[in-house]
């Protein structure tokens, strides 16, 4: 099980619980009572001006209004969880894409194969994501989500919120999230090469 995480001081309401309302967020947004409409709204929203209703509606509720800064990471937020909510299952727990047990580097890695020898996703694209800043960065995030979405592969939201919401507010807090997405690819690649290993010597 991974560690729980924390975000760092962000501009902004209610920050400390910031990793925990991105994982309520996404337990949310796969129930039944969450309108198909809405979840669309969602995954067509441009997190650099969000317009949608539902959008406004999820940050009011939560108490996150008031930073268009701030308004602009949750709203990318957002836009990752509901490309990644499934719209088949029987059960909203099979739906979410919250995971708190698939660290956010191991999912890029086995995107929705957990056998899988070669990565999902190319150590090229994770330098590029972990060495982007700003718009480069949002953009790289919003194709990521796409891509884990197509997979099947759920993360640990709240992981990805620290690294969204600290990215230019915190360095310390920014670098820790950075640092767990990386360690946690090159563990599931290590894995992956002994598993290789020994189905070649047996």
């Amino acid at each position: 099980m991974t560690e729980p995480v924390s975000v760092a001081d962000v501009p902004g309401p209610r920050a400390a619980s910031w990793a925990k309302i991105a994982s309520s967020l996404a337990g949310y947004v796969a129930t039944d009572g969450f309108a198909r409409g809405d979840l669309a709204a969602l995954r067509r929203i441009n997190p650099d001006g969000p317009d949608a209703a539902v959008f406004w509606r999820l940050m009011s509720r939560h108490n996150l209004l008031g930073s268009p800064d701030v308004e602009r990471r949750w709203a990318l937020i957002l836009h990752g969880i509901a490309l990644m909510t499934r719209t088949a299952g029987a059960e909203p727990s099979s739906r979410t894409a919250h995971d708190r047990n698939v660290p956010v580097g191991k999912a890029l890695f086995q995107g929705g194969e957990p056998e899988r020898i070669r990565p999902f996703y190319s150590e090229s694209r994770l330098n590029r994501l972990l060495t982007a800043r700003g718009s480069v960065r949002r953009a790289l995030l919003a194709r990521t989500f796409r891509m884990l979405g197509s997979a099947g592969q759920r993360i640990d939201w709240r992981e990805m919120a620290c690294l969204i919401l600290n990215d230019g507010n915190n360095a310390a807090g920014f670098e820790d999230a950075r640092r767990r997405i990386a360690r946690a690819y090159y563990s599931a690649e290590h894995q992956a090469q002994r598993r290789q290993a020994s189905d070649s010597s047996s």
